[in-house]
């Protein structure tokens, strides 16, 4: 059975839960990015079952493409597939169970992110001496009074109910089947709703869901700081609105002039989602936002920042400091000054304390100096939360 497995990781949940629970002091980071023993929770889970080296290929199931392409180039050494989540955990699970070709499909929660590598192997003892099994995962039994709350309430058996949990060991065929016939809250159920062969084993408290801040083990943190560049430049375009920082130029002021790009040409904005991919480590904006993929076609830049700047957050960053500046000799950038901060305060949610503003002209001197365009540079300076275990 060695390398008949592939395993799938699931990693594609808002949080939402996690990150209302969370102290107020602390940024809004996902739960899978949360730090454990120096690495991003998903990533944890990831290296403890790549060392047992029994799978032929593992999937991690993100909830966004922005995150996607993040983790395909900024962790390329990793070797793994990044899928894009769906809109359930088990849309999740079928976009990358589509991908699966090995004979077995093991299927685990990162959220569950200790001693999961360790039940897996228990797991497959088991699986292995009992082979008209289609599936078997870990449970703990109800501690519990359990209440049925559909049609009044009805207390339920505790002898005969069960807490399952996650990794769970599929054959693949069997749970794609199973799949295809409804909606089922995990692997086991949708297996035994279609007739499959499936037991479970004694669980472990270990393997507890991260739901809410409190699940985590006892923690302190502290804060670790990022700086970014950014560099943009786009030259004039006749008969086209100018949009810098979000704000748009009177056409007086940029003699009708706008930015030629493929997007709106907002050279500020650009600089500055380059200047917070760099903080994060990211990349460059074209690797999110080609010029060559028409779905970003006259995109506005203000809404590709608040993404950028969602997926920083997500990993744990805040914007400490923006310091931008304008090189051009047209238009004027003073009477806009303030307009520009107060746009980047509300749609990044800081205090237009952290936020500067200046410019420069090229007296003349080359394609700026000359009017063919503008350039412009953001250094950006971020806190990056980080958990240290207790």
């Amino acid at each position: 059975m060695e390398k008949s497995f592939s395993l799938i990781l699931l990693a594609a949940g808002s949080s939402s839960r996690f990150i209302k629970s969370l102290p107020s002091k602390l940024p809004p980071i996902k739960k899978q990015w949360w730090v454990y023993q120096g690495l991003a929770l998903w990533e944890k889970v990831y290296r403890d079952f790549k060392a047992l080296g029994c799978f032929e290929r593992i999937f991690l199931v993100v909830s966004n493409p922005l995150e996607q392409i993040y983790i395909k180039q900024a962790l390329e050494d990793l070797e793994l597939s990044v899928v894009l989540g769906g809109e359930s955990r088990q849309e999740s699970v079928l976009n990358a169970l589509k991908l699966v070709q090995t004979p077995f499909v093991v299927v685990s929660d990162v959220a569950r992110f200790i001693g999961g590598s360790q039940m897996f192997l228990k797991l497959l003892d088991r699986f292995k001496n009992q082979p008209k099994l289609d599936g078997i995962a870990p449970a703990l039994s109800a501690s519990d009074t359990m209440v049925l709350s559909q049609q009044g309430f009805t207390t339920l058996d505790r002898a005969h109910t069960l807490h399952v949990q996650t990794p769970q060991i599929c054959r693949t065929e069997k749970l794609k089947e199973a799949y295809s016939k409804g909606n089922f809250s995990d692997e086991s159920s949708a297996l035994l709703s279609n007739g499959g062969q499936v037991t479970y084993i004694e669980g472990s408290l270990d393997l507890h869901k991260i739901t809410f801040a409190h699940d985590l083990p006892p923690y302190t943190t502290c804060f670790t700081t990022h700086t970014g560049l950014g560099f943009d430049v786009h030259g004039f375009e006749s008969n086209k609105p100018m949009k810098i920082g979000g704000v748009l130029i009177d056409p007086k002021d940029s003699k009708e002039q706008g930015l030629k790009a493929h997007s709106d040409g907002d050279v500020l904005l650009h600089a500055l989602i380059d200047a917070i991919l760099g903080a994060i480590k990211g990349g460059d904006i074209g690797m999110y936002y080609s010029d060559q993929d028409s779905r970003f076609k006259n995109m506005d830049s203000s809404l590709m920042l608040t993404q950028i700047y969602h997926l920083a957050q997500g990993m744990g960053h805040t914007i400490e400091s923006i310091d931008c500046t304008l090189l051009a000799d047209m238009p004027k950038i003073a009477p806009y000054r303030e307009a520009i901060k107060s746009h980047l305060a509300d749609l990044l949610r800081l205090n237009k304390r952290v936020i500067n503003i200046k410019a420069t002209t090229f007296e003349g001197l080359g394609f700026i100096g000359r009017k063919e365009g503008i350039a412009a540079q953001v250094l950006v300076q971020t806190s990056a939360l980080s958990a240290v275990d207790l």
